[in-house]
């Protein structure tokens, strides 16, 4: 047997089980995949965007079109974008060479996992307060995802698939045995903007999710009523597994025309049920499943609409970006903006809580008064928003010129280098 045909067999078993770190151009080098740059950092930059909004947008601001597109047009939507980039790069990155150990590769995922866990505690903490510490912000999901996922790699493809629905058709139903509305705020309500064209179609909760310091009220909340429980938010990084499966194999050129048309489907289904929950009376997105859309809880009719929208959102991009013969180039300055967020999605989501939480805990602790949701107008929060934006581009660049030291990625990389040997470079 050749070194050719070695190299061949070697490819193959590391597309079989998911562990090839990026696509393989035969007889070129290897290549990032642009549109997950692009999706992953411009997800980033509308994410800061609106929580600025959120957080600072007084009343009439969150009666206005741009919060509605903004908060739920897009902010609905982005997490779901973020979370299938996450099932992606586990496959796609280089979590290992070549002749490295199974127990090395466990290792290095449970290290990833538990400090992805612990930053996202930290960072709840450390912006909305120590006593919101356990509100189940996204990235303990990620944390746990990645654990998860690790051992998705000995599990074909259609199972994971069957698992991520189940995350999702479960949800509901285990909601309906906790009471979701205690750490909410009371009953959901219709959206202001939105309830004036399609009464009783998106229902919101009345305030954020408080935290109940009780060991099974902490785990209700990591499981089915927090911020982002398991389920069914788990499920859309095992989706992207498969997705980044598909990419490692050269076969996800043609899953594209299947996963607009898969997208469509579910984007249909979401809306006709959601549509059709206003003639039944009583529904809640809580624990039913002809149900209002609603992110908090996440109902399956935004599910449905949710993957729809990433699956086309994707395959859209992979297009236009990675999958044309003239493809678009992987160069100028929007894809070196989304490309700089995207290396630094971690720090740059650990910061930009505190960048938006700290100017109010300090104007509260000088003048006694919290203006959160209460500051400033709709056009006044989104240009706040943007400068925002611009703060981490800067901050970034200036970061990128130093070596990129001592951000959470550069910890997250010496912490597994030390414990686990050295790793490559990730998507």
């Amino acid at each position: 047997m050749g070194v050719e045909e070695i190299d061949r067999c070697y490819c193959r078993t590391q597309r079989l089980w998911g562990l090839t770190e990026r696509r393989i151009d035969k007889g070129g080098p290897v290549k990032r995949i642009v549109s997950i740059d692009v999706l992953r950092g411009f997800s980033l930059a509308l994410m800061i965007i609106i929580h600025f909004m959120i957080a600072y947008g007084d009343e009439k601001a969150a009666e206005s079109l741009l919060y509605f597109v903004l908060d739920h047009l897009i902010g609905d939507l982005g997490a779901t974008w973020f979370l299938l980039m996450v099932g992606m790069s586990q496959v796609l990155s280089t979590d290992r060479k070549r002749g490295a150990g199974e127990l090395n590769m466990m290792k290095k995922s449970f290290l990833r996992g538990a400090y992805l866990f612990a930053a996202g505690l930290l960072q709840s903490a450390l912006a909305f307060g120590p006593s919101e510490m356990w509100d189940w912000d996204i990235l303990p999901l990620i944390g746990s995802a990645t654990v998860v996922l690790y051992f998705c790699r000995f599990l074909p493809s259609w199972l994971i698939l069957v698992i991520s629905a189940a995350f999702a058709f479960l949800a509901p139903w285990l909601r309906s045995f906790v009471d979701f509305t205690v750490g909410w705020g009371g009953e959901l309500i219709e959206s202001p903007f939105f309830s004036g064209y399609l009464p009783e179609v998106l229902l919101e909760p009345t305030g954020v999710y408080k935290v109940i310091w009780s060991f099974d009220e902490i785990l209700k909340g990591y499981l089915v009523s927090g911020t982002f429980p398991i389920f069914p938010w788990l499920a859309f990084p095992l989706i992207g597994f498969v997705i980044g499966r598909r990419i490692v194999g050269n076969q996800i050129q043609r899953d594209l025309p299947f996963l607009h048309l898969i997208g469509l489907v579910l984007i249909f289904l979401g809306a006709t049920v959601a549509y059709a929950s206003v003639f039944r009376s009583g529904s809640s997105p809580i624990s039913d499943y002809i149900a209002p859309l609603s992110l908090y809880p996440d109902s399956i009719t935004l599910f449905y609409m949710q993957t729809g929208v990433g699956l086309i959102l994707f395959a859209s991009l992979y297009y236009y970006y990675d999958g044309r013969e003239t493809a678009a180039p992987g160069t100028g300055l929007f894809v070196a903006w989304c490309k700089r967020l995207s290396r630094y999605s971690l720090t740059v989501y650990f910061l930009h809580w505190l960048l938006v939480c700290w100017p109010l805990w300090i104007i509260y602790f000088i003048t006694g008064r919290f203006l959160g949701q209460d500051a400033l107008g709709v056009f006044p929060t989104f240009l706040l928003g943007l400068a925002g934006v611009a703060l981490f581009l800067v901050g970034l660049r200036a970061w990128d010129r130093s070596g990129g030291k001592y951000s959470l990625e550069w910890g997250l990389k010496k912490m597994t280098e030390d414990t686990a040997g050295p790793k490559g470079r990730s998507q």
